[in-house]
């Protein structure tokens, strides 16, 4: 049974790629994001007619020799090869099928159900929690937002919340130190931007230690330290506060593709609540900027309807070619409509494109100018 691929949006080396193709290879996910691979008919001179495509899973769809689309579930019998089997991806099913509003409903209920998570961590209730999602959809936000409601009474009394959020790196002792602070029942202590810490065999250790399922967690420091004596800080305690650990880091996937920390990753998901905010592709992404924006984020700004448009609008089309697609970078692009409501679009295009969009820019205003007979400088 021959089989195709329709791709209608991929890339080769950087070059865009659209049409359909032979399969060679399923799609699979790779180090630096998924690929399909194909057999190109026409390949540019120095290039192997066998290709791995860059895509999205929602960016192409499998074919028969008559040219309908195939099942979600079939085996090719591929001769010489054997089988080939490509499986059913349901994800991908369910996304094609729901419709804009629907999946920023979907992804609003995913961070509906961390707030209450985070809320029962406050009361000790759920003693770890990893959330996993890519950077700048809000994950921290949520979680500090929901602790600092829980502590609203201590704030109103004078007194110092019950949770404290670790940023950035932090070493075997450090972490052992922010453990032993924050030991008792009703404290929390929240890990993010700390992804170093799983690639650190000491410090995942100390983690495993804290996040485990029974009913005591004996934390303990196996080697002699000065820091520890100084702050009189004992060589052995017990851990009763909740830990949530605020990753970049997709453990499902790390797993799966058999990485070195893969038995670590194992082993955490094991000893604590595991929640994956399903934001994987640019298209999530997008949607989940939508949805914020939908839900009230550019209000303080009083911007009207236009401008709010306007804003997605820019993020929207520029995905590409963006620094960073996250809600840090509409907060920017809406600090410059503010600033200048008739010549923000340069400002935003100058520091928040990368240079290639820059100068494709400055190539197309070149290319019209020349149509209507007009000499620029620009470039």
């Amino acid at each position: 049974m021959s089989i195709q691929v329709h791709i209608k949006k991929g890339f080769y080396r950087g070059i865009p790629v659209t049409g359909t193709f032979a399969l060679v290879k399923p799609w699979a996910e790779g180090a630096r994001g998924g690929f399909i691979t194909i057999r190109n008919p026409n390949p540019e001179h120095g290039h192997p007619p066998v290709q791995r495509i860059t895509c999205e899973q929602g960016d192409f769809e499998l074919k028969g020799a008559d040219g309908e689309k195939l099942a979600d579930h079939i085996v090719i019998d591929t001769g010489d090869t054997g089988k080939m089997e490509v499986g059913t991806n349901y994800e991908a099913a369910f996304v094609q099928a729901e419709t804009e509003e629907e999946a920023m409903d979907r992804i609003e209920e995913t961070f509906l159900m961390l707030d209450k998570i985070t809320d029962a961590c406050a009361r000790n209730v759920i003693r770890g929690l990893v959330v996993s999602g890519p950077p700048g959809i809000g994950k921290s936000f949520g979680v500090e937002k929901q602790l600092t409601a829980a502590n609203m009474f201590r704030t109103l009394a004078g007194k110092d919340p019950k949770f404290e959020v670790v940023s950035g790196g932090v070493s075997s002792i450090g972490l052992y130190q922010k453990l032993y602070y924050n030991r008792t029942p009703e404290q929390v202590l929240v890990f993010d931007d700390c992804d170093g810490v799983l690639f650190d065999e000491e410090c995942l250790n100390l983690l495993k230690a804290a996040l485990n399922s029974g009913d005591k967690r004996r934390i303990c420091w196996n080697k002699e330290s000065r820091t520890l004596a100084v702050e009189d800080i004992p060589e052995v305690f017990d851990f009763e506060g909740s830990i949530i650990f605020l990753s970049n880091v997709d453990f499902e996937r790390t797993i799966a593709k058999g990485s070195r920390i893969a038995a670590h990753l194992e082993a955490i998901m094991s000893r604590c609540h595991y929640l994956d905010l399903e934001i994987g592709s640019m298209r999530d992404k997008l949607l989940r900027i939508k949805q914020i924006v939908r839900d009230g984020m550019l209000t303080p700004y009083n911007f009207t309807k236009k401008q709010e448009k306007d804003v997605l609008d820019f993020v929207t089309d520029n995905a590409e070619y963006l620094r960073e697609v996250s809600l840090r970078m509409v907060k920017k692009i809406a600090d410059f409509v503010k600033a200048d409501p008739k010549d923000w679009m340069e400002m935003a295009e100058a520091t928040c494109l990368q240079r290639e969009a820059k100068f494709k820019r400055l190539l197309a205003k070149r290319a019209e100018a020349a149509k209507r007979g007009i000499v620029t400088r620009d470039v």
